[in-house]
C-alpha cells in the first residue's frame, strides 16, 4: 500500500465529510476561539505576564493561521462566534460588581473623575480625527477612527452614525486597546504613577475593555476604576459624537 505524504494526509482529512460539516458549524468557531484563548493564557503565564504576550494578542495568532488552512472565511467564523460577541455586553455590565465594592473610594473623587473623562474622551477622539484629517484620510476612515477608544459594541454603533466602516472601526478599537495595554507599564513607570485609581482610570479611558483587563492585573481597585472609565467614556462618546459629527463632517467637506 502506497503511503501518502503528510501534506496529502492532512488534505484528505480536511475533506472528509464529517470534518467538513464540523468546520461550518458554530462548534468549530467556538472551540477554536476558546482553545486559542486558553493557549494565550498559558503563554502569558509562562512569560511572567509580559505585556507583549497579552492574551488578546496571542489568542489571535492561532485563529489567523487556522482559518485559511481549513478554508473557513472570516465572515463565516464571525457568524460562528456570534455567541461570544453577544456575551461582550453582559461581561461589560459585570464590571459593575468590582466598581460597587470600590464605591466609597469613587465617591471621594467623583469631581476630578468627571473632569478627567470629559477631557480624556475629547482628546482620545479628537486627536485621532484631527490627525487622520490632516493626513488626508477619506471621511470613511476618519469616521471609523473617531470611536477608537470605546468598547467594541458601542464603537460599532457610533461608527454607523459617523459614516465609518464597521470593520475598520472594530480594528481601530482592537489596536488601540492592544497598544494601551502594551504601553501602560512603561508609561506608568516613567511617570512614577503608583496610585491604582489613576492607573485603572487611565487604562479604561484610553484602552477600553482591553485596558480594563490589564488594570485588573494591578489590583481590583485599578480594575474597578478601569471599568468606571470604560463606561463613562463610552457613554459620553456615544451621546456627544453623533451630535457634533455633522459639524465635524462639514469642516472636512
Amino acid at each position: 500500500m502506497t503511503e501518502l505524504p503528510p501534506s496529502s494526509l492532512s488534505g484528505e482529512l480536511l475533506h472528509t465529510p464529517l470534518l467538513g460539516e464540523l468546520l461550518h458549524t458554530p462548534l468549530f468557531g467556538l472551540l477554536l476561539t476558546l482553545a486559542s484563548y486558553r493557549f494565550a493564557q498559558w503563554a502569558y503565564a509562562k512569560s511572567n505576564s509580559m505585556a507583549l504576550f497579552h492574551p488578546f494578542i496571542v489568542a489571535a495568532i492561532p485563529v489567523i493561521i487556522v482559518l485559511p488552512l481549513v478554508g473557513v472565511p472570516y465572515e463565516e467564523y464571525r457568524d460562528q462566534t456570534a455567541l461570544i460577541s453577544f456575551l461582550l455586553g453582559p461581561a461589560t455590565v459585570a464590571l459593575a460588581w468590582p466598581l460597587y465594592r470600590q464605591l466609597h473610594t469613587v465617591r471621594s473623587v467623583w469631581r476630578p473623575l468627571l473632569i478627567t473623562v470629559v477631557i480624556g474622551a475629547a482628546l482620545a477622539s479628537g486627536l485621532a480625527v484631527g490627525l487622520a484629517w490632516w493626513l488626508g484620510a477619506p471621511e470613511t476612515v476618519v469616521g471609523s477612527l473617531a470611536p477608537k477608544s470605546i468598547t467594541t459594541p458601542i464603537a460599532i454603533e457610533v461608527a454607523r452614525v459617523t459614516n465609518g466602516d464597521v470593520s475598520l472601526a472594530a480594528g481601530a478599537v482592537a489596536i488601540t486597546g492592544i497598544v494601551g495595554a502594551l504601553a501602560a507599564g512603561p508609561v506608568f513607570r516613567l511617570l512614577r504613577v503608583e496610585d491604582d485609581r489613576i492607573r485603572g482610570f487611565a487604562l479604561g479611558l484610553v484602552a477600553h475593555a482591553i485596558g480594563t483587563a490589564r488594570a485588573f492585573e494591578f489590583s481590583e481597585k485599578a480594575g474597578a476604576f478601569g471599568g468606571l472609565a470604560l463606561g463613562l467614556t463610552g457613554l459620553l462618546t456615544a451621546l456627544a459624537l453623533p451630535w457634533i459629527w455633522p459639524w465635524v463632517s462639514s469642516l472636512m467637506g
